[in-house]
């Protein structure tokens, strides 16, 4: 559409159909005085293109041709027009088409203008921009691409210009959740379809060595003044730096909950070898024992070093963290397996008693060593806000094919004011904290079609409950048994 077309086009064609009658009513009425001035449509053909478009102005051309024809074949004229009067009329009407036209001529030039200052504008930000910027055209290619795309497909600008939005996620390998995206699921091919897609995590690879690297992406559909989508703005973000430090915090924080429980781990390491010590020392001083006696004290041993063992096989699961893949665990032993990791933290507080109410509940799908990381984050939590005892109380239970499980403290609760940012990456109240812990809770928990849920009354204590889908539930509504 020329500059200057605006509203709907049932009215702009109206337009050019009135100043087509207008003018030729116009000329009409003074060709019996100065004689047949076909100039004078030229202005009205001008503001016609110029207000209503260039459909309509030809339908004003076509329309003024038409009705001039009419006009001359049945309505000559009664006498001729004196000569001199003609040209003068000619010679008046001249100022007004050429102010016409230079009119349209200037709005042409201003539209240009301000179209080139905003490509111009849009030019400087993209390449301003440290975020890789693509523009895609209707058909899903690539129109234009800024410095910091083309450094991460390792291609120059006019490489990349034509290439289909399929070929450059195949060329960087894009991957969501460990798997290959398909095309009709690529952020660009939906922002086609209207939808507006905001950080959405991507794993790519990059163009130059295929390193990876950890992105967001936001696409968005670009519309033209019909409201028709002309193409998307894709904009891909580079948060691999991020992603490990994230990833380092996060170690962090598990080695400091270890260190905290490290004096305990000790202790009960020294009272299992001081057990096997002094089960050896029984049985040689005394070779004479029974074959009873000595099975009995031989189970002793025995039983110490599968106890030894069973700490340093939590301490290991903890420290190394989840590795994404998940399968049917029953969440009551990873509940016991974390009670049992924090134990010295908990054993060593005076007037601090320990409840656990296990119902039996159906397996979940999860990862075992995340969800065990979990709870023992939660159990830790719980800890630390009775420092002068309470009671800490975990459940376990099954409602409507979700299977809860909840940590409870008898502390002083969370104040109001804390209770929207306790989920917050980094915002802790502790001076040793990393304001991970429930945050990366969360994320695991809402990774596995989960969720964490938390009850506090400032003074009573603090009860956060997790909440992940039965597998039975899940076989029932699918109609597929897990295996």
């Amino acid at each position: 559409m020329d500059a200057g077309a605006a509203g709907p086009p049932l009215l702009r064609y109206g337009i050019g159909v009135a100043a087509s009658f207008a003018a030729l009513g116009l000329v009409l009425s003074i060709t019996p005085y100065v004689g047949y001035i076909p100039l004078f449509f030229l202005a009205a053909v001008a503001l016609v293109e110029t207000y209503a478009g260039r459909g309509p102005a030809i339908v004003n051309i076509v329309l003024c041709v038409l009705g001039s024809l009419f006009i001359m074949q049945k309505r000559p004229l009664p006498y001729p027009p004196n000569e001199e009067i003609h040209k003068l009329a000619e010679l008046a009407i001249f100022p007004v088409v050429a102010a016409a036209v230079v009119y349209l001529v200037e709005t042409r030039r201003k539209h240009q203008t301000l179209v080139r200052k905003q490509w111009l504008e849009i030019s400087t930000l993209l390449e301003s921009m440290p975020e890789a910027v693509f523009l895609f055209d209707a058909d899903g290619r690539i129109a234009d691409a800024n410095p910091a795309a083309q450094e991460m497909c390792s291609a120059t600008r006019e490489e990349l210009i034509g290439s289909h939005v399929g070929i450059l996620a195949k060329h960087l390998g894009a991957q969501q959740e460990g798997r290959p995206v398909v095309t009709e699921r690529l952020v660009v091919a939906r922002a086609l379809k209207g939808e507006r897609v905001q950080n959405e995590p991507r794993t790519l690879s990059h163009g130059r060595d295929g390193s990876p690297l950890d992105t967001l992406l936001s696409a968005n559909p670009m519309f033209d003044e019909k409201g028709a989508i002309i193409g998307v703005l894709l904009v891909v973000k580079d948060i691999t730096e991020i992603s490990q430090l994230q990833r380092r915090v996060a170690d962090t924080e598990r080695h400091l909950a270890i260190g905290q429980m490290a004096s305990g781990i000790a202790h009960d390491f020294n009272n299992i070898l001081n057990t096997i010590a002094q089960t050896s020392a029984v049985l040689q001083e005394n070779p004479g024992k029974t074959d009873e006696e000595r099975r009995f004290y031989l189970r002793m041993i025995d039983t110490s070093v599968q106890r030894g063992a069973e700490i340093i096989r939590r301490v290991r699961e903890y420290v190394r963290g989840g590795t994404g893949e998940t399968a049917k665990v029953d969440v009551r032993p990873l509940l016991q397996d974390a009670l049992e990791l924090t134990r010295p933290m908990w054993r060593g507080v005076q007037g601090l008693s320990v409840i656990t109410e296990f119902q039996p509940v159906s397996p979940v799908t999860a990862n075992a060593a995340d969800l065990r990381r979990v709870f023992t984050n939660l159990i830790m939590n719980a800890i630390q806000a009775m420092p002068q005892g309470g009671r800490l109380t975990l459940r376990c239970e099954e409602t409507a094919g979700r299977v809860l499980a909840s940590v409870a403290d008898t502390g002083p609760g969370i104040p109001p004011e804390q209770q929207k940012k306790i989920f917050l990456p980094y915002y802790t109240t502790k001076a040793t904290g990393t304001g991970l812990g429930l945050s990366t809770a969360q994320k695991i928990l809402l990774a596995q079609g989960g969720n964490i849920r938390f009850h506090s009354d400032p003074g009573r204590g603090t009860t956060f409950t997790v909440e992940l889908p039965a597998v039975v539930r899940q076989e029932e509504q699918t109609g597929v048994r897990v295996a």
